[in-house]
């Protein structure tokens, strides 16, 4: 009965109902030499509702009051937002709404990088399953997995509610675990100069040399060009200090361990990037490390979108007879999309018409490897500009 009745859900489509919003930008010189703050201030307009609706294959689209599509795939518009594009984020949220619920008769105020940052977090979670789905591309993996788990949460508080992005609990550790414990008197370090980790990663036992765990320590550092770097000494000391640690955050801390140990520590992770102390050696990233940053990255995605789509609750539509959900905000709505997504089936592609004005990013089945324009007249488009590029060639 449980089974059907999830079916039931799973299958059913969802709306929410939200307000356009009018949004002023201001801009604040802090400090000489440092970059301008830039402030968001909104307001909702109670006199342009917006009504979304989610349909198989075409997404979250914006619908009129019977029902017709007056735009479709609202998530592929997000993704198509050029990064740190403070303007084309402000262009969307007039037309969309803003990500959360915001007053109508005063402005709210929203910082624009933090604002930035949960876009950011949206893109980073699509471009994830991307890259899992069909032929894998671990340097994409990587990056927007590392992205996700060592940046800081970001809160929002709005007059009538907050919202925090999810804060992994190894994010938690990574930036407050530093408790080495002493193994001095550990039998192994006295025999053999090692202290042996179970590890997930390896499927045994992993001997860590004592002199290398106690530079790490004291803060010595080591040959290891980076390994004075604070995270890197907190990841050792989960990695040592933390054996009984929930199964899924051990695997990320093992991951973790190795990747920086042996390919390279991480000096800066961004989004779209990762800056390295020294040159990495990219040529130890092993089959075996690949093959657990997929089950980390998967980790990842379930804890980005249930932390988001937490809010959302199942309720029964008398009026219909059928199930339904009730959606409080667009940023849940864009979430709701994502889950709703079938992973290795569908993903997002970018149109390779670098004119594209119709969907940059649109849904595909993954198995369209030859599916790279999203509709015939972008695909038009970029032969007519391929055979002009030809005659000028000549």
């Amino acid at each position: 009965m449980d089974k059907k009745i999830s079916e039931i859900f799973l299958n059913s489509l969802f709306e929410y109902d939200g307000y356009a919003c009018h949004c002023e930008k201001d801009i604040e010189n802090v400090a000489p030499g440092q970059p301008p703050k830039t402030t968001l201030k909104l307001y909702s307009d109670i006199n342009k509702p917006l009504h979304f609706s989610y349909a198989p294959r075409a997404g979250l689209n914006l619908t009129g009051p019977a029902g017709g599509i007056i735009e479709k795939n609202i998530l592929g518009k997000l993704l198509a937002i050029p990064d740190n594009n403070i303007d084309k984020h402000i262009e969307f949220f007039e037309t969309y709404g803003f990500l959360l619920p915001i007053k109508n008769d005063e402005y709210e105020s929203v910082d624009a990088h933090a604002l930035m940052e949960i876009v950011n977090r949206i893109k980073a979670t699509i471009h994830l399953m991307n890259s899992i789905a069909g032929q894998k591309n671990y340097t994409n993996i990587l990056i927007m997995t590392t992205y996700l788990l060592f940046s800081l949460p970001i809160k929002l508080e709005l007059a009538e509610s907050s919202y925090t992005t999810c804060n992994h609990k190894f994010t938690s550790l990574l930036y407050t675990y530093n408790l080495f414990p002493d193994l001095s008197r550990n039998q192994e370090v006295f025999n053999n100069g090692t202290y042996s980790v179970q590890d997930t990663m390896l499927g045994k036992s992993n001997p860590i040399d004592i002199g290398f765990y106690n530079a790490i320590r004291s803060g010595q550092g080591t040959e290891l060009e980076g390994s004075k770097c604070e995270q890197y000494k907190h990841l050792v000391a989960m990695y040592v200090g933390l054996p009984r640690e929930d199964e899924n955050v051990r695997q990320i801390i093992d991951f973790f361990f190795h990747y920086q140990t042996e390919v390279g520590i991480f000096n800066e992770t961004d989004y779209r990037r990762i800056s390295y102390y020294g040159h990495p050696k990219r040529e130890n990233f092993t089959d075996e490390m690949k093959k657990s940053l997929l089950n980390i990255a998967r980790i990842v995605i379930s804890e980005e979108i249930n932390h988001n789509i937490a809010g959302i609750h199942p309720i029964y539509d008398v009026n219909e007879f059928a199930p339904s959900w009730q959606v409080s905000n667009l940023l849940q709505a864009l979430y709701f999309s994502i889950f709703y997504m079938k992973p290795g089936i569908e993903i997002y592609k970018e149109c390779k018409n670098p004119n594209c004005k119709r969907d940059k990013f649109f849904l595909v089945e993954a198995t369209r490897t030859n599916k790279e324009y999203c509709c015939v007249q972008c695909s038009r488009a970029a032969a007519s500009q391929r055979f002009r590029n030809r005659q000028l060639d000549r």
